[in-house]
């Protein structure tokens, strides 16, 4: 039986206190509940609180003196904010999914002094890992410098790129306000990891689906009292756990893999056309799907609070609006594999056409209708023109992560008098892709007994609905066929894959283009 994935989890703040040793994760493993987890942090916290009033915050002592007292603890004992939050989502990926966890503070590799140090030893304990999880301090919107050492130490190291490329990422943001920056943080650093040609998740169904951890502590040891907080914190501990647990299955795809081209912005078909011409080099590998969406008629959400308008199969269209092309699409977005969304951003905006916006405001049903793209990976393409920043790579990712899919690399595709001056750029990502479209569609069929379902957080009229649909036996009916429509696709498309390591078969859960298809019309 081969090793269990290991998951590394990194707090990237000057003020840890835990340093170099496994002393958390080890005690981590000893707590069985998530009342002895809590228990554990609101000590940890208190610990760390008072190492603060003995080196001199009662005494009023000025911070840098405070500072230089608390460097002299052991690192064993007391967890700062940011290391409470990461704590809680070790545990649960731990927890939940028996894998291998790990801890390093990235102020042991990257003082205050900025002169790096023990660099090796850090690098060693990312090649170990299949996942790595951040946890930083918020600084203004934006994560910690420390935290940027990180990612300019990774993006400089060949060896380490290579190890970590398909590899999975997801972070944890800790802010002195609830809406402190939280999210702005999550969703750079993602953008930034990506780059870095790492796949992205947030935090799990149980939390909405949203960009990652989001902790709030405005002062030293208060972490532990902010329960939601530690709530998406745990939730991100669980998705990036169960994710490094599927991608390791031991299986791999026996058929062609099912990308579908989403044209959502264009001008007198130019990305259409750029687009067919990417792909025709992977002839054999991919089955495409395009589907041109400037030219469908798509009307506006409606933003129902009964969405979706009832519970059924995932196969029913389920969105109240039903005068439209939506419905043709839905059937489509169903079978797909990898979902790669098409813009084109140039400045001449004249003859442009777009359906982006309103296009994902209509999948709105899709997530609320228990994430019915779950694990897809998401993998956008943007022809832009050189010097015109519309963004859209960051603003594809932060909309559809919310669908509790799996984030790849944004392709950008730089344009300059017509022609694409990166095209080798272009056509590694894309291969990189289809690598990762692959891995990631054997990881979706891996296990299918866990279904998501939808928390409707906020919705006090969608949950009391959803209580009414509970006592149906609508939901659960949906859900089995779910269930068995995963199970079939799994004993058709997948096999054994020799070379791959089978723990994942033996593990125990702790708890519970061959040819181009062109849709003209629907």
């Amino acid at each position: 039986m081969g090793n269990r994935p290991k998951l590394l989890a990194i707090s990237a703040s000057l003020r840890n206190a835990r340093w170099g040793s496994q002393d958390l994760p080890d005690s981590l493993r000893t707590l069985s509940s998530k009342e002895e987890l809590f228990s554990f942090l609101k000590t940890e916290s208190e610990l760390h609180l008072e190492n603060f009033l003995k080196a001199g915050r009662k005494s009023g002592e000025s911070f840098l003196e405070i500072y230089k007292k608390l460097k002299r603890n052991t690192g064993k004992k007391g967890l700062s904010n940011s290391e409470v939050a990461l704590a809680a989502a070790l545990w649960a990926a731990y927890h939940n999914y028996n894998i291998d966890i790990g801890h390093v503070s990235l102020c042991e590799y990257f003082p205050a002094s900025r002169k790096p140090r023990k660099l090796d030893e850090l690098k060693n304990r990312m090649l170990a890992s299949q996942g790595i999880l951040v946890s930083s301090p918020v600084y203004f919107g934006d994560r910690s410098s420390v935290a940027q050492s990180l990612l300019n130490f990774i993006s400089r190291d060949a060896e380490l790129r290579a190890h970590l490329k398909g590899k999975v990422y997801a972070g944890i943001s800790v802010g002195a306000k609830r809406n402190g920056g939280q999210e702005t943080t999550l969703i750079y650093q993602m953008l930034d990891y990506l780059r870095c040609d790492l796949l992205g998740v947030g935090n799990d169904t149980d939390t909405t689906s949203q960009y990652g951890g989001t902790g709030h502590a405005g002062d030293v040891g208060s972490m532990y009292k902010d329960s939601y907080g530690l709530e998406t914190s745990m939730g991100t501990g669980r998705r990036i756990g169960d994710l490094i647990c599927k991608l390791n299955s031991g299986k791999r795809l026996n058929d062609s893999l099912k990308v579908l081209f989403l044209i959502l912005q264009d001008r007198n078909n130019e990305a259409l056309r750029r687009t067919e011409d990417m792909f025709r080099c992977f002839e054999g590998e991919i089955e495409p799907t395009v589907i041109d969406i400037t030219k469908k008629n798509i009307r506006r959400c409606l933003a129902c609070d009964f969405c979706p308008s009832f519970i059924d199969k995932d196969e029913v269209y389920r969105c109240v609006i039903s005068s439209d092309d939506f419905r043709g699409l839905h059937t489509i977005l169903l079978s797909a594999d990898v979902i790669v969304p098409v813009m084109l951003s140039v400045k001449d905006t004249e003859k442009l056409i777009t359906n982006y916006q309103v296009f994902l405001e209509r999948t709105r049903y899709l997530r609320r209708g228990d994430y019915v793209l779950s694990n897809l990976l998401i993998n956008p393409l943007i022809f832009e023109e050189v010097g015109y920043g519309e963004n859209y790579s960051l603003r594809l990712i932060t909309s559809f992560v919310r669908h509790n899919t799996v984030i790849g690399k944004p392709i950008i595709a730089y344009l300059h008098n017509g022609s694409i001056i990166n095209e080798n750029d272009v056509h590694r990502d894309l291969e990189t892709c289809i690598a990762n479209g692959k891995a990631i569609t054997v990881a979706r069929y891996a296990e299918v007994d866990d279904i998501v379902k939808y928390n409707p957080i906020g919705y006090v009229l969608s949950a009391n609905k959803e209580e009414e649909d509970q006592r149906l036996k609508k939901r659960k009916e949906a859900i089995k066929s779910r269930h068995q429509r995963l199970l079939d696709e799994r004993e058709r498309r997948l096999e054994d894959d020799i070379e791959q390591s089978t723990w994942f078969s033996g593990r125990t859960r702790q708890s519970q283009i061959t040819s181009t298809k062109r849709v003209q019309a629907i």
